[in-house]
């Protein structure tokens, strides 16, 4: 290799530049090291396989959303942004709050996350308040007990006494 003179003139000592990142190494747990450790908790716990499957599919799916590789990243923003993704009812949303909170409160309980900062995560969805029985309902109901019997008799006593009573608290 030929001398360089001028501007393109260097020493040995500074031409080893990198232009690769150094991979920073932290001491943190990583996400799929704190799972295997509580669904292997949660197994000898007695939690049911689908229980703690169901746990693994959403809190994957939140992970890799986010692109998340440390407990200590998890974040309420984080938390906001993947249920602000899901294109799902806001029913099945609180279905997936309420397992990324089980599957974070294991984590803390291990002592990998600090403070709760979900638990003041809530979602509101609206009740749908189920309509009363008709009057006509009931008398259909009546009519397919067999009221000769002693259960027959009794459960259209318990029938009759149980919307008789839901009429008198509602007017």
């Amino acid at each position: 290799m030929g001398r360089k003179h001028g501007i393109f003139s260097i020493q040995s000592e500074e031409a080893n530049i990198s232009t690769k990142k150094k991979a920073v190494k932290r001491n943190g747990i990583t996400i799929p090291q704190a799972l295997e450790t509580i669904y292997q908790q949660m197994r000898i716990a007695g939690n049911r396989i689908r229980t703690i499957e169901s746990y693994d599919y959403i809190i994957n799916q939140f992970v890799q959303f986010n692109k998340l590789e440390y407990v200590e990243d998890i974040t309420a923003d984080s938390i906001y942004e993947y249920l602000g993704s899901l294109e799902v009812a806001q029913q099945t949303k609180l279905i997936r709050l309420k397992s990324i909170k089980a599957v974070l409160s294991k984590f803390h309980n291990n002592g990998w996350m600090k403070q709760k900062f979900w638990s003041t995560i809530n979602i509101k969805i609206d009740k749908q308040i189920k309509k009363g029985a008709k009057s006509n309902d009931i008398e259909k109901l009546i009519e397919l007990i067999d009221q000769n019997t002693f259960i027959g008799f009794r459960d259209t006593v318990a029938i009759l006494t149980m919307y008789k009573m839901a009429f008198v608290y509602k007017h």
